[in-house]
């Protein structure tokens, strides 16, 4: 049997919460829940004295991008929680929350406070062979998995503290561009309608939030070799589209080139990094940038690429629509 859990309702609690609720308070042994990110504390506030496992996947960029939260992490251990993680391997990206033997919700909600009170979540709830399936699975799992207690993750607390401010700087700092002017607006708008080259550059979140910052306000769209698909950023010309993507996250910016790439050796003056790897970059006018409101997409494993070809037009499209919707910097 499957029931089909839609994310809609005029209620202040949501259906995923409210019913993944009930499901805990109704449970006749072991609640088991897999969730990719975990940030939601109130579904399991009034499990203690229940046998409950939080299964997760824990990255440093996970925590310091606030994508899980290990001070919720925290309290749901305190609270009694059984908590494990993976952290090698295949990314676990499952969302299945596990009522003893006897029924089993899959999901596209993870353990988030977004997922439970904000966003449009679809989710089917089992039972029966396919639930006691899905519980054979989760204890597989469980047992290679490592055991997270409030120590270990305080310890990672401490650890990502100074990356964690940077990154909550950063974010001020964008929080505080002003608003997009009548010109830029009018050339953001052109960029789109043009019949220019549009490229993609990676942003090196990842490695260095610096790196990001510098691209933004010093303008330039740089890598660093060796990177793939470096005759790609030699193709630019003046005019041509250039967007920012920060990986795990999607595409943040989007500007106009100045001219074509730019190749200084380390320690040459005025690059974006001062010593390294021989630096690429691309001299752009920054039309629109959105820190937190990225455009969702996974992009290739590319530092930088062309996207002009008729097999992203859809993308091209959909970025259109996006950003047009964000006037601000």
């Amino acid at each position: 049997m499957a029931t089909v859990l839609i994310e809609m309702s005029d209620s202040s609690e949501r259906q995923h919460r409210t019913t993944l609720r009930r499901l805990v308070d109704e449970a006749e042994g072991t609640v088991r829940i897999a969730s990719a990110y975990v940030t939601d504390t109130g579904l399991l506030s009034g499990s203690r004295g229940q046998d409950v496992r939080l299964l997760t996947y824990i990255s440093r960029q996970d925590i310091i991008f606030g994508a899980t939260s290990l001070n919720s992490l925290i309290a749901l251990i305190d609270t009694g929680v059984k908590c494990r993680y993976l952290f090698e391997g295949p990314r676990l990206h499952a969302k299945v929350y596990m009522f003893g033997l006897q029924s089993a919700v899959v999901t596209s909600a993870n353990l988030t406070r977004n997922a439970l009170d904000h966003n449009l979540e679809v989710g089917v709830r089992l039972s029966g062979v396919a639930a006691a399936q899905l519980v054979t699975w989760f204890d597989t799992v469980w047992d290679a998995s490592e055991v997270l207690d409030s120590e270990l993750a305080a310890t990672w607390l401490r650890e990502t503290q100074v990356e964690r401010e940077q990154l909550s700087t950063l974010r001020k700092s964008f929080e505080k561009q002003p608003e997009l002017s009548t010109g830029k607006a009018n050339k953001l708008q052109k960029l789109f309608e043009g019949t220019n080259q549009v490229f993609i550059c990676n942003t090196n979140r990842r490695n260095s939030l610096n790196d990001e910052k510098s691209m933004h306000d010093r303008g330039y769209a740089a890598a660093w070799e060796k990177f793939n698909y470096p005759t790609h950023m030699d193709r630019v010309e003046a005019g041509d589209t250039i967007c920012m993507y920060a990986k795990g996250e999607g595409i943040i910016g989007i500007g106009r080139a100045k001219g074509p790439a730019e190749k200084l050796e380390s320690g040459a003056p005025n690059r974006v990094v001062p010593e390294g790897e021989r630096e690429w970059r691309i001299p752009t006018e920054w039309l629109v940038w959105k820190f937190d409101h990225p455009f969702r997409w996974n992009s290739p494993n590319a530092t930088f690429f062309d996207v002009s070809a008729d097999e992203y037009e859809n993308l091209r499209e959909d970025l259109k629509e996006h950003f047009s919707e964000f006037p601000q910097r």
